[in-house]
């Protein structure tokens, strides 16, 4: 009879060991190590399938539930499950959003390019129009401010954009609401940052500025010299008034003076020819030259009644006596 021999190794410790046990003992670590794979493996598929198939939406979000493409449900804060492979879900955000528009070019009413900015803020209140009924909704919306703000600017001049902005934003708002519900979102502020003409804009209205100022100031000069010019026209009236008024007091005095001297004259005359009434020859000669005296500066000649001079006025020689009554000839 044969007998089956088997081989021995000698182990590591000095013993021999038969190769057949250490085969088993591969075999038996082999199974051991596919077992734990697979188990890893079921583990790992399970973990994907329940973390696709589990999601969570936050306070500040919205779900869209989608279900081979089609538009399910809205989704709100809180865990939901999905048929993953099957499912989408897309998540908007519902809290308030900020939006800029910088330096935009407008044309305003007046024809005057200026660069505005303006700064917006909106929140989505339909999340189901806000992502699925418009493209690339974030810039849609930012190209609508911007056209609008282009539009009220459009019809502003270059001063109501630079101090009313108040009623701007007013205006903006207002323009926006038409398409709140379209887009599905709602404005809640809107802000006009800033407003101001080109560089060579600004240039022009500063020269307009300082000629406008210099105008002023050459009224102003001028209208200080046309004071001061009716001043003294003013105050050489009054004085030329004062002096006419001098000379006509003057004057009407003067004459008084010389009525009243006049008159004494005339009284005391009559006096003495009163007096020398009636005395003869001699007084008649005296009042003839009484007479004389008293015309000498305006005559030259002093006749009698028969045109016979009686006094020679040029000289101190005296004439012919005549008549009782005498005659004034003028030069």
């Amino acid at each position: 009879m044969t007998q089956n021999v088997v081989p021995a190794v000698e182990s590591g410790s000095g013993n021999r060991v038969p190769l057949s046990r250490e085969a088993d003992i591969l075999r038996a670590l082999y199974r051991l190590a596919v077992v734990v794979l697979a188990v890893f493996a079921i583990l790992g598929t399970v973990f994907l399938v329940g973390r696709s198939a589990v999601y969570k939406i936050h306070e500040y979000e919205r779900g869209l539930h989608l279900r081979g493409g089609r538009f399910v449900s809205i989704d709100d804060p809180g865990w939901h499950m999905q048929i993953p492979l099957v499912d989408t879900v897309i998540i908007v955000k519902v809290n308030e959003r900020l939006g800029y528009v910088e330096q935009l070019p407008a044309m305003t009413a007046d024809d005057v390019t200026m660069d505005v900015s303006l700064q917006y803020t909106y929140r989505v209140t339909h999340p189901e129009r806000f992502a699925l009924e418009v493209d690339d909704p974030e810039r849609i919306v930012f190209e609508f401010v911007q056209g609008k703000l282009r539009d009220v600017v459009n019809t502003k001049e270059m001063a109501d954009v630079m101090h009313s902005r108040a009623e701007m934003n007013s205006e903006v708002m207002t323009a926006l609401r038409d398409k709140e519900v379209q887009y599905g979102v709602e404005f809640i502020t809107v802000q006009i940052q800033s407003a101001s003409p080109p560089e060579e804009v600004l240039t022009a209205i500063k020269d307009r500025m300082v000629a406008s100022q210099r105008q002023e100031q050459a009224e102003a000069e001028a209208a200080q010299r046309r004071t001061s010019a009716d001043a003294e026209f003013y105050a050489a009236q009054k004085e030329a008034e004062g002096a006419a008024y001098q000379i006509e007091k003057l004057a009407e005095a003067d004459a008084q003076r010389i009525a009243l001297t006049s008159e004494a004259q005339r009284i005391a005359i009559r006096a003495v020819l009163a007096e020398l009434e009636g005395k003869g020859e001699l007084a008649q000669q005296y009042i003839q030259l009484l007479i004389a005296q008293e015309l000498q500066p305006n005559s030259k000649w002093i006749i009698s009644g028969e045109g016979t001079p009686i006094l020679d006025l040029r000289g101190n020689s005296a004439a012919t006596p005549g008549g009782s009554s005498g005659a004034l000839l003028a030069p």
